[in-house]
């Protein structure tokens, strides 16, 4: 099934502080599917699912596992979004600490 959103990441791998840029409408991240697919900048690709906690209400990014263009496998990976800004045509996400994953 092909994912209708992309999210651009300008490195190879994701670290705290990283930003990312969803391609959609709405400005919100209520607006965004839960599943979208990750570009990142060597041309290497994953899938981000994006969900919300319910108690607390933070948002969470889990990334599939991949691998880098060199070669790099890169395994699964949670981080939690620190902010979310709506620009034209898209919406950016703020990554904070990564979070145990498994």
């Amino acid at each position: 099934m092909p994912l209708s959103i992309t999210a651009y990441v300008g490195y190879s791998h994701l670290f705290p502080g990283a930003r990312l840029w969803l391609e959609t409408s709405g400005g919100r991240l209520e607006h965004v599917p839960e599943v979208f697919a990750l570009e990142f900048s060597d041309g290497s690709w994953s899938s981000g699912h994006l969900f919300q906690e319910p108690g607390d209400g933070s948002w969470e990014l889990v990334v599939e596992g991949y691998s880098t263009k060199r070669g790099t496998p890169v395994d699964e990976r949670v981080w939690t979004v620190t902010a979310a800004e709506a620009l034209e045509g898209g919406i950016e996400l703020k990554l904070g600490s990564r979070l145990p994953s498994g």
